[in-house]
């Protein structure tokens, strides 16, 4: 038996979106996930710079971040539109974005020092 929500079913329209949301945020995970993978843990035959080490990590602590966030953000907004209050606010973009420009720093201040 399927678990009772509460509130009312909303337009499935609107429920989709919010999938499809959900979605993108998992596949922008998996990319810094394919970015970071072979950064932190180096590629067979090539001689990477330290620091390569250090941006691979941070593309997947980034990876990591995102997955439960978008995972809670849309429970939340699933629940915001059967309820029919106002969405939650996305802390995602805010995440990524700060995440992205600590990536670029990084790379950044190493290219410049090697």
């Amino acid at each position: 038996m399927a678990r009772q929500e509460p509130g009312y079913e909303p337009d499935y329209r609107f429920s989709l979106a919010n999938e499809r949301t959900l979605l993108s945020w998992i596949q922008t995970a998996f990319a810094l996930l394919a970015l970071g993978l072979p950064l932190a843990g180096g590629i067979h035959g090539v001689a990477l710079p330290r620091w390569h080490h250090e941006i691979g990590m941070g593309a997947i602590a980034l990876s990591v971040m995102i997955v439960p966030a978008a995972y809670r953000n849309w429970r939340r907004a699933q629940l915001a539109m059967r309820l029919g209050v106002r969405l939650p606010r996305d802390p995602l973009p805010v995440i990524l974005a700060s995440g992205v420009a600590v990536l670029l720093v990084t790379t950044l201040v190493s290219v410049a020092t090697t």
